[in-house]
């Protein structure tokens, strides 16, 4: 079956969420933007806060995007939406094997590090979605995007570049173009996920469709 997510109509459909909830989202790239100034830092101590900071800070990102996704009301800096130290400590899993498996595919060469970051798209998504740990979040996403591989890398690679967009105008252009790319990623996740779970036997051919 195949998988049709036209990124061009998901960013006018993302449009409105981010204008509804501009404040927040500014306020969540201003908190990013310190987390990863401090990883620039050369003193080790500060590196390490930065990473540990990251991880969650990402899952506050998904979290909230998610929800905002599913209709339901969120705010990323409430105690309620704060990873516990079991969600925090299962997504710094599942980041840390994900990125393993694409060092690994770029061990052997580039190429099988774009399929298996294609295939493992999903996979952190799944981990705080589900609140499961690495391996078995690493797993969904391998046998979820089964036969979906390169399209989903680059429909990621195209996300990718619009949030690069923002980044090069100015910088002050990734404001709109991150959070907007997170919210097209959640969407993509949901709707791959419905798919799968509505075809769950139907034998897989992906084309890609911008």
């Amino acid at each position: 079956m195949q998988f049709i997510f036209k990124i061009g109509s998901k960013i006018r459909e993302a449009w409105p969420i981010y204008k509804a909830n501009f404040g927040v989202f500014l306020l969540l790239m201003v908190f990013t933007l310190v987390v990863q100034a401090l990883g620039s830092n050369r003193h080790w101590a500060l590196v390490l806060i930065s990473y540990v900071a990251s991880i969650f800070v990402s899952f506050m990102w998904v979290r909230f995007v998610l929800n905002l996704i599913d209709k339901k009301e969120s705010n990323p800096f409430k105690k309620e939406s704060l990873p516990t130290l079991s969600q925090y400590w299962n997504l710094f899993k599942t980041i840390i094997l994900n990125a393993l498996c694409v060092l690994l595919g770029l061990v052997l060469l580039v190429i099988p590090a774009f399929y298996i970051s294609g295939r493992l798209i999903f996979a952190m998504y799944l981990s705080v979605d589900k609140n499961q740990g690495g391996r078995k979040s690493i797993k969904e996403s391998w046998e979820m995007t089964r036969g979906y591989g390169w399209l989903l890398f680059w429909k990621s690679f195209v996300i990718g570049l619009f949030i690069a967009l923002g980044i090069i105008a100015f910088f002050i252009g990734s404001f709109i173009t991150y959070p907007i790319g997170m919210l097209i990623y959640a969407m993509m996740y949901r709707e791959f996920s419905k798919m799968k779970l509505e075809n769950p036997i139907t034998p897989v051919s992906a084309e890609v469709v911008n």
